[in-house]
């Protein structure tokens, strides 16, 4: 990638309280056959806020996801279980404060909480498929885009004016499977990011053990995979200005680029991370790049994170982007409050046992100049981190809702609600 990267400055550390409660300590307790990972899907939304209502989604066991909702100072009532998934799914809000899950196979079922304020009442719909390792985002006229990976990104678009029944739908074919998509829906208009999601076989490469729980037997066994590596090397922006009118007309732009890395049986990484619409209607997203050559079958358990630079592209609908080099860190999601002001949540370490969580402050339209990172005070290691994003329909407010679990392996099954008030 040779865009050019502006290194930004740091200045006096910003000051915020931050308030840690336990949402539940029994998420994805169980191993019945499923992922069994309560916060697989960094790029899916597990928290939102819409007025006074904080909602949660959460693995029940590792084949059940549930809604919780915050009903004051460390209480929280969990819904009854969804049907079950392969993956975790997306939890939105729409202006009239009803939540909506987008999970399933595929993206295949919609449910749907009404009245507002609640999650004890609920429908299932099932009228559209997308695809795997699926993202979701609902507009201001409360229509819901979803779009997934791998081979080809199939979307569609749900009509609440219908029922919530699909009034687009479509597919871009990928020259390399991708997958783990963000999405943004604002009008008829789409942003998503994705990275290469696919396997390399070869005899040069190294073999990968899994060991999870037999769902017949209950007992722990360890699986042998074939030798190869997964080798995420770019990472990608799409865009379509008009679902409706030109669904054909995705445009897509490579963010970042390590594939030169790519030596004989070793490689570095990419990965993407956040993607935000700010109120001016900029788009924002974050990936990291560790460049430290590797041959493990994912190359982040091989590196050392202290190689891993995140960055910061910023520009209009369509590009082009300026990009910032925000320091060593591997993933950074992005918050704009009232204001215009752009918080910073950025983490360090390998993926699912990241050491710690970092907190910065951006001046409104300033992207080369943040505040010095301020490491937060967390319970543990953590696996991914999340905050309330309005393009899953959240609310602004000013603090910003946070949600994480524990570490990948360790403590995952507990799962967290963080608070962060800024300017104190």
């Amino acid at each position: 990638m040779k865009s050019e990267r502006i290194e930004v400055t740091y200045g006096p550390p910003a000051k915020a309280r931050f308030e840690v409660e336990m949402i539940t300590d029994t998420a994805g307790y169980q191993q019945t056959g499923g992922s069994g990972a309560s916060c697989w899907g960094y790029n899916q939304s597990n928290i939102v806020r819409q007025g006074e209502e904080v909602y949660a989604l959460s693995w029940r066991d590792d084949l059940t996801l549930v809604v919780f909702r915050r009903t004051g100072a460390g209480q929280w009532e969990a819904s009854d279980p969804l049907p079950p998934v392969p993956q975790n799914g997306n939890l939105l809000v729409d202006s009239s404060g009803r939540l909506h899950v987008i999970a399933g196979k595929h993206a295949s079922y919609h449910v749907i909480f009404d009245p507002p304020g609640q999650v004890e009442r609920f429908t299932i719909q099932e009228y559209a498929t997308a695809e795997s390792r699926f993202g979701a985002s609902i507009n201001a006229k409360d229509q819901i885009f979803v779009a997934g990976g791998l081979a080809t990104m199939g979307w569609y678009v749900l009509d609440p004016e219908n029922d919530y029944r699909p009034m687009a739908s479509g597919s871009v074919q990928h020259e390399q499977a991708r997958g783990y998509n963000f999405v943004v829906f604002n009008g008829s208009g789409v942003q998503a990011i994705s990275s290469d999601d696919y396997f390399l076989r070869g005899e040069e490469y190294p073999n990968q053990t899994v060991t999870h729980r037999d769902a017949e037997t209950g007992e722990m066994k360890t699986v042998e995979t074939p030798r190869g590596i997964y080798p995420v090397l770019k990472a990608y922006y799409y865009y379509c200005p008009d679902v409706f009118q030109s669904p054909e007309d995705w445009r897509m732009t490579v963010i970042s680029d390590v594939s030169d890395t790519h030596q004989g049986n070793a490689r570095g990484t990419t990965d993407h991370q956040d993607l935000m619409l700010d109120m001016q209607g900029r788009v924002h997203l974050t990936y990291y790049e560790n460049r430290q050559p590797v041959t493990t079958v994912w190359a982040g358990m091989g590196q050392d994170s202290g190689n891993s630079l995140l960055y910061h592209a910023v520009g209009r609908p369509g590009g082009p982007f300026t990009h910032f080099c925000v320091g060593n860190f591997n993933s950074g999601r992005l918050y704009q409050e009232p204001d215009g002001r752009i918080h910073y949540f950025l983490t360090r370490g390998r993926r699912g046992d990241a050491e710690g969580v970092w907190y910065a402050l951006g001046e409104a339209d300033r992207w080369d100049r943040i505040s010095e990172p301020v490491r937060l005070e967390m319970p543990s290691r953590l696996w991914h981190f999340f905050t309330n994003t309005t393009r899953a329909g959240g609310t602004r407010a000013p603090f910003v809702d946070c949600y994480w679990t524990g570490a990948s392996q360790q403590n995952s099954n507990e799962v967290f609600y963080g608070r962060l008030t800024p300017n104190l």
